[in-house]
């Protein structure tokens, strides 16, 4: 059967909606403001000619939080193209994202430098400029982590003065628990 060009119109116009709808249903854009108070945040984001859309739901994946700032980019999917009902799936934010990393690198990291890296099997723990890293005990109490350097030049009180710094600095490579 060959198609006429009045077939081939008539078909055009029947798949124009599907056409828009899979157009619609994802969209890059900005996030606007953030709502961290209910159990899944809402997100004010623009897309779409800086559209601003209201009351988007932002979903993180399982063990992970984060509160994006304003300017924070995301990607929006609109289920059935329906632009009224955004659903944010992912964000980024280059501002602040380390880069330069070995592939197959993760870690977590906040707009203050603050960063954990994984890194092949070690674990790097960065608490970023005039940051403390802390250890939360079970009770609650959080205690912070001594660095070796610290270690190795702390001295104790005595009855007679000070006891100087220890003989035997703490020992370790450079994967030790006090570097």
């Amino acid at each position: 059967m060959t198609l006429t060009e009045k077939m081939l119109s008539q078909l055009r116009t029947l798949i124009r909606p599907l056409k828009v709808k899979i157009a619609n249903s994802i969209a890059a854009g900005v996030i606007e403001n953030v709502d961290d108070s209910k159990k899944l945040q809402r997100v004010q984001a623009s897309v779409l000619d800086d559209e601003p859309l209201d009351e988007c739901q932002r979903f993180q994946e399982y063990g992970f939080n984060s509160v994006p700032f304003p300017g924070a980019e995301v990607v929006v999917v609109f289920p059935n193209g329906d632009q009224t009902n955004g659903l944010v799936v992912a964000t980024a934010d280059r501002r602040y994202r380390p880069t330069d990393w070995d592939e197959g690198d993760a870690g977590v990291y906040n707009s203050s430098g603050a960063v954990v890296r994984l890194k092949g099997a070690d674990i790097e723990v960065n608490p970023g400029p005039g940051g403390i890293v802390y250890v939360r005990s079970e009770g609650g109490s959080a205690e912070p982590v001594v660095k070796k350097a610290e270690y190795d030049a702390h001295v104790h009180p005595s009855g007679v003065g000070p006891t100087g710094v220890p003989s035997v600095p703490a020992v370790g490579t450079a994967k030790s628990r006090f570097e």
